[in-house]
């Protein structure tokens, strides 16, 4: 449900068959924004439920519970159905039920209200990707996508129980058809982790066989510390099947141990009991019509635009900003499609009308830092003091939201922007919003170069390992593996001038 998301580019999704009558409501908690038209009391147990999972899973893997700003909190979209995702990403083989994107800009999911499916239910989806979000967050290793997958359906089947408790770890039933029905991807491929040509059946091995051996390594106890083994060797560099045979042993009795663990009549299950739990706050309020309109033009510009599409989707916005002026969720969007179509006049203002309507709306005040410095960079000559200008609105960001990855972030990369050596507070920044955001590349890349340069070799590496030997980051993996190589031998000047285009690329695809 992970790998699609290169792609994306400004789909055109329908949120709901009728939104100018939808009773669309956001919810608001501390790791969640939620859009839905669901009814407010349901939107709101439905939030509360969703906060209860995170705290069964961090108690579950002993992960703490750090501030997080409003900026990086997650935002859901809760679309009517599996059919409506489908459609925003033209997915023919309907095979993709919700989908989660983690960016500098703030990490998004979009998920259903129903699937019509009594295993792969919306909890199901839901936890899964939420999964994601939750292992991307501590991203300070490379994870082979089986685990990646595995994790995520171990977590999926969340059960909550009449005396409070939640359970972690029930059979993964929506994978039975393929785990029992299906010559599905032999083990060895699947450690291998070359998934680029897998067929249908196969690709549900990823998922399906990554839930049964992720499981099994959990529970099993002559299995103990075989994971974190195979992960510590990954993460040294060590092919991923020959890390796979140092870790688990004769990979033969491995698969065999797996087709017994499957046939089992009892699954174990970890339970989190109820005192675990402490109360959280929702704040649920109706979104207004200007809001309803722009909602699913917002998603499409979260999903990415292009040169081609970038126009035409800030013209839809500009006609829906018309009828609804000084809307701030209407603004702040308008905002956004204006950057992405070259037009930063445009984008300001909209940004102040935003800020005029909520002076301490600090996507407002980003999007006109932003603004600023796309006028100061257009020029013939650079003008410092537009770029000092566009400087402040990020500090300005930053004072209200300190735990907001995004104007520390666009904070260092003014500085590039300008052509001018970054500060040791930009530098700060940046590395600050790479441990917020560890699971934007983009962001990642420039921390490791920004290492680099100041020559701590040591934690570039450190910092590029991830990318590296991450099977999903593609083009950024092979670099990454090139700037590591010619750090071991001395190169630092080579690793800079292979990294430095990707750094650039990604920062420019950040901001798309």
């Amino acid at each position: 449900m992970r790998s699609i998301f290169r792609w994306l580019v400004a789909a055109s999704v329908c949120l709901c068959a009728s939104q100018a009558s939808a009773a669309w409501h956001r919810a608001s908690t501390k790791h969640f924004i939620i859009y839905s038209d669901q009814n407010p009391d349901k939107l709101k147990t439905y939030a509360a439920r969703l906060e209860k999972f995170d705290q069964a899973v961090r108690h579950a893997r002993g992960t703490p519970d750090y501030s997080i700003g409003d900026g990086n909190r997650l935002t859901i979209f809760v679309i009517r159905n599996t059919a409506a995702i489908q459609r925003l990403v033209g997915d023919r083989s309907k095979s993709i039920a919700g989908f989660y994107i983690g960016r500098v800009s703030g990490p998004f999911a979009v998920v259903p209200r129903s699937t019509n499916d009594n295993e792969l239910t919306s909890d199901v989806v839901f936890f899964h990707e939420y999964s994601h979000h939750m292992m991307l967050q501590e991203l300070d290793r490379p994870y082979p996508q089986w685990l990646v997958e595995g994790f995520a359906e171990f977590m999926s089947t969340a059960s909550f129980e009449k005396d409070g408790s939640v359970v972690l770890g029930r059979p993964a039933n929506h994978r039975a058809l393929g785990l029992f029905y299906t010559d599905g991807l032999p083990l060895e491929s699947l450690l291998a982790g070359n998934y680029d040509k897998l067929t249908d059946i196969q690709s549900e091995s990823v998922y399906g066989r990554g839930w049964l051996l992720t499981h099994y390594l959990y529970f099993d106890a002559k299995r103990k510390g075989q994971l974190t083994a195979y992960i510590q060797a990954i993460s040294a560099g060590t092919p991923a099947l020959d890390a796979a045979r140092k870790a688990f042993g004769d990979l033969k009795a491995l698969d065999r141990d797996l087709d017994a663990y499957m046939k089992q009549r009892r699954v174990s299950a970890l339970s989190v009991f109820s005192n675990v739990f402490k109360p959280v706050a929702v704040d649920v309020q109706p979104l207004t019509p200007g809001a309803v309109e722009v909602l699913p033009l917002r998603l499409d510009s979260k999903l990415g635009v292009d040169e081609k599409t970038a126009e035409p989707l800030a013209v839809k916005i500009r006609r829906v900003q018309a009828k609804h002026p000084g809307d701030v969720l209407v603004e702040v969007t308008l905002a956004e499609a204006e950057l992405d179509s070259d037009h930063p006049e445009a984008s300001e203002a909209a940004a102040d009308r935003a800020l005029a309507a909520d002076p301490k709306n600090t996507e407002a005040m980003i999007y006109k830092g932003r603004a600023i410095g796309a006028r100061a960079g257009a020029m013939k000559t650079p003008d410092p003091k537009l770029f000092a200008e566009s400087r402040k609105w990020f500090l300005q960001a930053n004072k209200l939201d300190a735990e907001d990855p995004e104007p520390l972030f666009e904070f260092y990369k003014s500085f590039l922007d300008e052509g001018v050596a970054p500060t040791k507070n930009a530098i700060a920044a940046l590395h600050y919003a790479s441990n917020l955001a560890p699971q934007d590349i983009a962001v990642r890349m420039n921390s490791a170069m920004q290492h680099l340069r100041d020559g701590d070799l040591k934690t570039a590496r450190k910092t590029l390992v991830p990318i590296a030997f991450n099977p999903h980051e593609g083009e950024a993996a092979t670099v990454a593996r090139a700037m590591i190589t010619r750090i071991d031998t001395g190169d630092v000047a080579g690793a800079q001038k292979v990294g430095e285009g990707e750094s650039k690329t990604n920062s420019d695809a950040a901001n798309r």
